[in-house]
């Protein structure tokens, strides 16, 4: 049985009422939990833990930290779209010999992209820091509409299993209406079911970042 946009809906408005009823001043966000059945998803096997990007139909809030590495047109057209920080070819082997720099810098940013002759050094002195959190840059020619990448990537979250069949992402913010929050979550339920994987589910819930753990029913 399929998830309602309806019933999804009802739910993030749910979350929202009750995340906020103990007088919480801060903005929240809204986390959307999949849990899979022990018995039928098991993580102890690599090829059962879901590890991917998924794109949602809305943008969330704040908007994803972006950094670029490339110089020239690349680095001009990479401002141009927005993204504030841009790292030269030149400092990229100055911030890769500093282990607290390039832990910091790969901790600091949600997405990277680089220009493809900036690619090879990326890999020879970040690779260590960006690999492991599944966040190494997507190369790019000079040409390529930035702005586009960028927006892309502010409508997108990974999706990360590790030692549990469960996984959390972010879906939303208390400055998005319901329904956008709800189409967000639709978009992580479609992806579920496009895995095979539906059917496996133990429940999905949604929350806000201090409230309870609202179940959306089928």
């Amino acid at each position: 049985m399929s998830y309602r946009i309806d019933t999804i809906e009802a739910a993030v408005a749910e979350a929202r009422a009750k995340g906020t009823e103990r007088g919480i001043k801060f903005e929240q966000s809204f986390d959307c939990a999949v849990n899979f059945r022990k018995k039928e998803v098991d993580v102890s096997k690599p090829e059962n833990r879901l590890n991917q990007e998924i794109v949602l139909p809305h943008p969330l809030y704040p908007p994803a930290k972006i950094c670029a590495f490339g110089d020239g047109e690349f680095a001009e057209n990479a401002r141009a779209a927005g993204i504030d920080t841009v790292i030269s070819r030149e400092d990229i082997p100055k911030i890769g010999g500093e282990k607290k720099e390039r832990k910091a810098l790969a901790k600091k940013y949600d997405f990277f992209i680089a220009s493809i002759d900036a690619m090879p050094l990326v890999g020879r002195y970040l690779g260590q820091a960006l690999g492991p959190r599944g966040k190494m840059p997507k190369p790019f020619p000079p040409q390529a509409d930035l702005k586009a990448i960028v927006n892309q990537y502010q409508r997108t979250v990974r999706i990360r299993m590790r030692n549990t069949p469960t996984f959390h992402v972010k879906v939303g913010h208390m400055r998005m209406t319901d329904r956008e929050i709800a189409d967000n979550l639709m978009a992580v339920i479609n992806f579920v079911d496009q895995k095979g994987l539906l059917d496996k589910v133990h429940h999905v819930c949604v929350k806000t970042t201090m409230g309870p753990c609202i179940t959306i029913q089928r």
